[in-house]
């Protein structure tokens, strides 16, 4: 049976954990696209690649990435197009949060979070729309966000919340440039997601907190945000490029 993303060729980054990353790859591979599954911890990799493999008869590949290391990014990217093939969806889902006052910032934390969010996001959209180009067949760009662009960071994630800013207008930008040659591109933005560690295990006060604050009473679990993802890189959302989808139970429109 055909499934809407046969053929495709899919980088996904952070993805050997148990989160959205994780659960956005798995989803890919149930659509039939090849997955090239990337982090940095390699035994986790192996493990996860192995698991969505058996779960869904689908090709993945694991690559060690450090999202933030540009020499790795050209080599993984380069290695795809040579033994797989040109992609045709990347997932930018690397992020790193190091909390802490802009007053007292570390140098460089600030280094490393801009690195992971930001500018490997861009280095990875650049290869990727090189080889989507050059395919000629177009393809799909989905950069993982946040609003906490939105609040500035509330004094505890400033440079988190610059990077992902930094990153919105990544989207557009890269829209704008993609467009012609048949490249979309957009923004998933949530805030705290149930289902995933992060907030589960290690925020659970902060959890029950953000669900009073939500206008639906809920957050939002990792299966939305797998579902917007899937929409957002699918055909069915062809005439969808620059845009920001905030899956968040109505969070983000309270501030």
């Amino acid at each position: 049976m055909s499934k809407e993303l046969d053929g495709r060729i899919a980088l996904v980054t952070a993805a050997a954990g148990v989160g959205i990353g994780r659960a956005i790859a798995r989803r890919l591979a149930e659509d039939g696209a090849v997955v090239v599954l990337t982090d940095i911890n390699e035994k986790r990799l192996t493990q996860a690649a192995t698991e969505i493999a058996d779960a869904t008869g689908a090709r993945v590949i694991p690559r060690i990435l450090d999202a933030g290391d540009r020499e790795q990014i050209i080599d993984v990217t380069d290695w795809v197009l040579e033994h797989v093939g040109p992609l045709s969806i990347l997932v930018n889902n690397a992020a790193v949060n190091i909390l802490g006052s802009i007053f007292d910032y570390d140098p460089a934390d600030w280094d490393r979070v801009l690195a992971v969010n930001l500018s490997g996001p861009w280095m990875l959209s650049r290869q990727a729309m090189r080889q989507m180009r050059d395919a000629g067949a177009g393809g799909v760009i989905l950069n993982v966000s946040t609003y906490a662009p939105d609040v500035g960071g509330l004094g505890i994630e400033a440079p988190y919340a610059m990077s992902k800013g930094g990153l919105n207008v990544l989207t557009r930008s890269c829209a704008h440039e993609g467009g012609p040659h048949g490249i979309r591109v957009n923004t998933l933005s949530m805030g705290m997601v149930t289902g995933t560690r992060f907030t589960d295990a290690l925020h659970a006060d902060m959890r029950n907190e953000e669900v009073a604050k939500a206008p639906l009473g809920r957050l939002a679990h990792v299966t939305d945000i797998v579902e917007a993802a899937a929409f957002l890189l699918s055909d069915r959302s062809a005439a969808t490029t620059g845009e920001i989808l905030n899956v968040a139970a109505g969070s983000h429109m309270r501030y």
